[in-house]
């Protein structure tokens, strides 16, 4: 007795999950993917994630409640018993059901809970006001929390303290979470390429799962702190070397041109700001005497300067509240102050301002206009918001918009997510379609030119009904208009001359984070 002293069940060794403990995972597989096949689920790319390693199974709990509660305590209820269920059978994995283990479990998940509920929301967000930084945040931030908390529940301890250490001394366990991090996104990559493939996914996912959370169970082997150095330069230097190379070397001026060009700036801009105010027209062969802006409260004897390269000599001073008026008036201000511009008449919009000026050309109202630069624009929305106070899917996510978007005003977002316009084209999803679906007259050319990084908010693909679209460009969406690579592929596209070969890899990020959208709006598939 005396040489055999009891250790405390924290302090003891990892003992590792048996196979058998993993069943309930199986039994979630099949739950998840016959509520699929019934359509009670929706079968958007992040499905597989429901059965993923936790925390990245309450980041997609979140996501399908967030977007489909059609009521405050319709959400609240879901969750509860949502969240009851991912305690329980955690814990049984853990062992079988005991105080220790689920209160594990039940810490577990209510630590992770509100980032999650942040990132969930604020993936929404990004998809229904079509602003693609907040996407991107959202993955790096899952990302890390997974690679963080992911190891946690299973080093051996029903203490989070003790689990807690285990994990940093296994190096976060990153020789395991990174191919487990490879298959998630392989598996994303699938339902893109193989749209009907979602559901059969689901299975696959659940036995990456198993797998993963059998090997996190075991002990780590030696020099795992040395594995964590390692990925981690290896994760600056691939970081470092992705943003040296999206450099882009200045084109040569072109020849002077003839005619006119406007810019039209997007979505809570004002005079003289806003990304398009920054365009040279020396970069397109013009003068400042044949540049204009666009006035988005209309004619007028010109405006403020503000950061524009040239006077303004035409339209009425506006405010980013004129930018939010119906769509209809935006067009007809917009075909009024073309008139008697010098012709070939060229317009380039930028975001929101390409579904104003498609309007207009398309429906007629402005046949001065000879050539169209769309920035950045976007033809598909998958997810927009019920109005104020109505009970229908997306209320919760919806209301917690308008927070946000309350919030960030106070940092001078200056978004109105109810006004005529963003009500419109962002809270009904089948606008932006419906107005790219009208043809342009004939003998109007069009270019479109898209951020990358836009790419995983168009699902359905980015092309529009253009003359071109051009390769996507590794420029973020407020950089579009000033960037060197936005000079090069207009002015080809002006001279006639054909566009250089589009690098296949270009639009892999959307491909590569498609699980991590959100599911579209009832009506829509997207990925059917």
């Amino acid at each position: 007795m005396g040489r055999h002293r009891l250790r405390p069940p924290s302090a003891e060794p990892a003992q590792g999950v048996a196979v058998r403990q993993l069943l309930p995972l199986a039994a979630i597989a099949v739950v998840v993917t016959v509520l699929a096949w019934a359509n009670v689920l929706p079968r958007w790319p992040g499905l597989p994630h429901l059965v993923a390693l936790p925390p990245l199974d309450l980041f997609a709990d979140l996501r399908v409640l967030l977007t489909r509660a059609t009521s405050v305590p319709a959400f609240v209820l879901f969750l509860a018993l949502v969240l009851t269920l991912r305690v329980l059978v955690m814990a049984v994995m853990l062992g079988g059901l005991s105080w220790r283990r689920v209160r594990l479990a039940a810490s577990f998940y209510g630590v992770l809970l509100l980032p999650m509920l942040i990132a969930a929301e604020v993936d929404y967000i990004a998809f229904a006001v079509l602003y693609a930084r907040p996407f991107w945040i959202v993955v790096a931030s899952v990302a890390i929390l997974v690679l963080l908390a992911g190891p946690v529940p299973w080093q051996g301890s029903t203490r989070m303290r003790t689990a807690l250490t285990r994990t940093w001394r296994g190096g976060l366990r990153v020789g395991i979470l990174l191919p487990y991090g490879a298959v998630v996104v392989l598996l994303g990559v699938a339902t893109d390429v193989w749209p009907g493939s979602t559901v059969i996914l689901v299975p696959i996912s659940a036995l990456a799962t198993g797998v993963t959370i059998w090997l996190l169970s075991r002990p780590p082997r030696s020099g795992a702190l040395l594995r964590l150095a390692v990925a981690g330069v290896a994760f600056l230097a691939a970081g470092s070397a992705f943003v040296a190379t999206r450099q882009h070397e200045p084109p040569p001026p072109p020849s002077a041109r003839e005619g006119s060009l406007m810019v039209m700036s997007g979505i809570s801009s004002s005079s003289g700001h806003g990304a398009v105010f920054h365009t040279r027209p020396e970069h397109f062969g013009l003068t400042c005497e044949q540049m204009y802006y666009y006035s988005y409260k209309g004619p007028g004897d010109g405006q403020p300067r503000g950061f524009a390269k040239c006077p303004i000599r035409t339209g009425a001073p506006f405010e980013a509240h004129h930018t939010r008026r119906p769509m209809e008036e935006q067009a007809a201000v917009f075909a009024e102050q073309v008139r008697g511009l010098p012709r070939p008449l060229r317009v380039m919009a930028h975001s929101h301002s390409a579904w104003v000026v498609w309007m207009a050309v398309a429906d007629g109202m402005a046949p001065e206009v000879d050539v169209l630069i769309l920035n950045g624009p976007f033809q598909e929305s998958i997810q927009g918001y019920p109005p104020p106070g109505e009970n229908a899917p997306g209320k919760v996510a919806g209301d917690l918009l308008r927070v946000f978007m309350w919030a960030a005003n106070h940092f001078g977002a200056l978004v109105e997510p109810d006004a005529p316009a963003t009500r419109a084209t962002l809270g009904d999803p089948g606008t932006p379609p419906a107005i790219f679906a009208r043809p342009l007259p004939p003998g109007v050319r069009a270019i479109a030119l898209h951020a990358a990084a836009d790419l995983p908010l168009q699902p359905s693909g980015w092309r529009l009904p253009v003359e071109h679209n051009a390769c996507p460009l590794r420029v973020a969406h407020t950089e579009l208009p000033k960037s060197d690579a936005i000079r090069e592929e207009v002015n080809r596209f002006l001279d006639g001359r054909p566009p250089p070969p589009c690098p296949p890899w270009r639009d892999w990020g959307a491909a590569m984070t498609r699980g991590f959208s959100v599911p579209a709006a009832p009506n829509l598939h997207p990925w059917s």
